[in-house]
């Protein structure tokens, strides 16, 4: 049997021995599946589906049941030739308002190389606009010419630490789809598609750097027990602002990543925000860890 070559069906009834169960089909043309029945072994032959997406058939391919493969969320799409890859900055706008059109439409026309890329470039963009918008923060923070060059080095192993933990979120997002909710895994596809939610990262945490230095232009956070009344109340402020710009950015890019996840791998919605969650702890102990040991030569010199 090849790949991708069985498909779910919730109701399978053997014409021999009446037994109604759920399971797997093999296609076999003309939108007919055939399997065995458990009960009898009569062989059954009947329509797959409506809507339906092949599957990788599972280890416990010979069990009738399997109950976490599912109908296809995305009717047709995962049947459709793939367009020649393109960069679709269309889409990439699309995905901050719209994510279901913008990857149903990346699913068919981009690829992992164009993805990366813009994982790249705009891990470049957040690294210097980082820099830009904190070069006037040394008073606030009390910071030197030495702590400044510091912050460009961190700037600078952070950029390589995000790549990797980018890389490690889209393989352990695919393989929680497939192997928790019965997606299809595809990995480069996920990663594709995450690829395309990375600028939305990088927008929110310029929209972070800008609340914070506007919230708190004035005052000297290295003196924080000497402030006025009319600084603690402007902190307080600015903390309950940029509180709620991080609730809501963070939803916002759960729901984007969680579509991403969705579309590349056949799942719903929910489904897809748990293996968000769960990949982004995995992520973040890689992004940890790796940084605290690149960190190691930089602390040798400094």
């Amino acid at each position: 049997m090849t790949d991708e070559s069985v498909v779910y069906a919730h109701t399978i009834v053997c014409p021999q021995c009446g037994l109604q169960c759920s399971g797997y089909l093999q296609a076999i043309g003309d939108g007919k599946g055939m399997t065995n029945c458990p009960r009898c072994g009569a062989v059954i032959t009947q329509p797959l589906p409506a809507h339906y997406v092949s599957q990788i058939p599972p280890v416990d391919y010979n069990s009738p049941v399997h109950p976490h493969v599912h109908i296809s969320h995305y009717p047709g799409l995962y049947n459709q030739p793939k367009h020649a890859p393109r960069l679709d900055f269309a889409d990439l706008v699309r995905v901050t308002y719209s994510p279901t059109k913008a990857f149903v439409n990346l699913y068919l026309s981009s690829n992992l190389q164009r993805a990366l890329a813009l994982v790249v470039v705009f891990s470049m963009v957040s690294v210097v606009v980082s820099m830009l918008v904190t070069a006037d923060m040394g008073d606030m923070f009390g910071y030197t010419t030495g702590d400044a060059i510091e912050m460009g080095l961190q700037a600078s192993v952070n950029f390589v630490v995000s790549l990797l933990a980018f890389l490690i979120y889209g393989l352990t997002a695919s393989l929680i789809s497939k192997s928790i909710f019965g997606g299809r895994g595809e990995r480069s596809t996920t990663i594709t598609l995450l690829g395309y939610c990375y600028p939305s990262y990088v927008l929110l945490s310029i929209v972070m750097l800008l609340v914070f230095n506007v919230g708190f232009h004035g005052l000297d956070l290295s003196r924080i027990h000497d402030w006025t009344n009319a600084e603690t109340d402007q902190a307080l402020v600015a903390g309950m602002i940029l509180m709620v710009t991080a609730v809501l950015g963070l939803i916002w890019l759960l729901l984007i990543t969680s579509k991403a996840i969705s579309v590349s791998n056949d799942i719903a919605t929910g489904e897809a925000v748990l293996s968000s969650l769960l990949a982004a702890v995995a992520a973040g102990v890689v992004f940890i860890v790796v940084g605290m040991v690149m960190q190691l030569p930089m602390g040798l010199f400094l």
